[in-house]
């Protein structure tokens, strides 16, 4: 279920609303400290809400303890007068697009889903609208001009009461319980036919931008293993099993992948005893070098080679996952930042992974538009999507850049973005046409 869509307002530092729609690569830019890992991580925290069994809108202990210490947390300012606003679309045989209202209840120190629209075309386009009952009906303004909708009365555990909508059909008002961002609709006559509906997400993974050294010896896993961890920590894992099991494939295409990163080497498992190592070999020579005593940046890629590899041999999956990359051109030099976009672009094409990447590196960009114009490809200028995160008068703000059928970049285009190599450039060959003249 590839997802399309994320809508954000109120969360953290985004304080109006942002529509992103993703590609199968979408490139987030910016600078430091803008917004970029709020925005790239927010599918993750959207996702909470999805597939589980939480009263709690979003079930944020899945995600681990560091990612908020409090839900008011992810109000932006802190400020919870004003609802967070979240939403998602989803492009998949059961086609849906859902928008939902958060709003923090101090009664009960926690929060509820205080609205929801949700439309499924599937369902003979269908809406259901409900809106909690006694909320949103008197916003008042509170000292600071926030606008404060007052919510009724809440005691913990209790299902909360809903005026529910439908399109063509007279509302109902009535207890909803709720599991994440999903309403059990099962018991409200006359929607029971939309209990069963299908709210997913699809998988949604997530590589952080510090990948986990691998250490000289590891364990093989007892099964097999297929998840790559957030630091990559389940590579060596995953790389063991696939020499001792599973004939290698992972391992010869990840040789393969690797070729256009560092020509001329490549990556084995060998076995000592219980133990096994990862080692760079060169063809030719004797030499093994443990992985341990590798560069920084060659760690730093495989998790990436890893995961593209993977989806490349398990073939199209049923739902087609999201891999969210933070700073993939880690440590990499920038011949290596260009490969790594042609291989975005040519895992996308071969698994319908979607990638959702946070990147500084502007050599990255240039590849993915030099392959977006260069004639006779299969590249378009509809699967890349750029987007750069600016701060603007206390708050985050999303700014979508189109790239046209050349490659070109719109006037959206920040002045100066990207432009530090010229001016050095510039004012090296005007620091030697100065030296010439004294010369002379």
């Amino acid at each position: 279920m590839p997802l399309s869509k994320i809508v954000l307002e109120n969360y953290r530092c985004f304080r109006d609303r942002q529509e992103i729609e993703l590609a199968p690569v979408t490139v987030v830019l910016g600078k430091n400290n803008s917004g970029k890992s709020v925005l790239t991580r927010a599918p993750l925290v959207i996702a909470t809400g999805f597939d589980t069994a939480s009263t709690a809108p979003l079930d944020l202990d899945r995600l681990g303890p560091d990612i908020v210490d409090d839900f008011r947390e992810l109000f932006h300012d802190h400020l919870t007068g004003r609802p967070i606003k979240l939403g998602v679309t989803v492009e998949s045989k059961a086609r849906f697009a859902l928008e939902a209202e958060i709003q923090y209840v101090d009664s009960i120190n926690s929060a509820v889903v205080s609205s929801l629209d949700l439309l499924s075309p599937q369902l003979r386009a269908m809406m259901v609208s409900s809106r909690l009952v006694g909320a949103g009906r008197n916003e008042t303004p509170d000292i600071d001009g926030i606008a404060v909708t007052p919510l009724p009365q809440i005691r913990r555990g209790e299902e909360l009461e809903y005026e529910i909508r439908r399109v063509g059909k007279s509302p109902v008002v009535h207890r909803v319980g709720f599991r994440g961002l999903v309403p059990d609709l099962t018991t409200v006559r006359g929607l029971r036919d939309l209990g069963g509906l299908d709210l997913s997400l699809g998988p949604i993974r997530y590589l952080s931008p510090y990948r986990e050294r691998v250490s000289r010896q590891h364990r093989l896993p007892l099964g097999s293993p297929t998840q790559l961890g957030v630091q990559g920590e389940g590579m060596p894992g995953i790389l063991a099993d696939d020499s001792k099991r599973a004939g290698g494939a992972v391992v010869a295409r990840v040789n393969e992948l690797l070729a256009a990163i560092v020509p001329g080497w490549r990556i084995a498992e060998i076995p000592a005893g219980p133990l096994w190592s990862t080692v760079l070999t060169r063809r030719g020579s004797e030499v093994r070098v443990n992985l341990a005593d590798a560069g920084t940046g060659l760690v730093q890629v495989l998790p990436i080679l890893v995961q593209c590899a993977l989806d490349e041999l398990r073939g199209e999956p049923e739902h087609a996952p999201l891999q969210i990359v933070e700073e993939p051109e880690m440590h990499l030099h920038p011949t290596a930042q260009a490969e790594l976009a042609d291989l975005y672009l040519n895992t996308a094409l071969a698994t319908k992974t979607r990638f959702l990447i946070e990147t500084h590196s502007e050599t990255l960009l240039l590849r993915l538009r030099r392959r977006i114009a260069e004639p006779d490809n299969r590249i378009t200028s509809d699967m890349v999507k750029v987007y750069v995160v600016e701060q603007q008068d206390g708050a985050s703000v999303v700014r979508h850049v189109d790239i046209d059928e050349l490659g070109n970049l719109d006037d959206s285009w920040p002045d100066g973005y990207f432009s530090q190599d010229y001016e050095e450039v510039r004012k090296l060959a005007a620091a030697q046409m100065e030296r010439l003249d004294d010369a002379s």
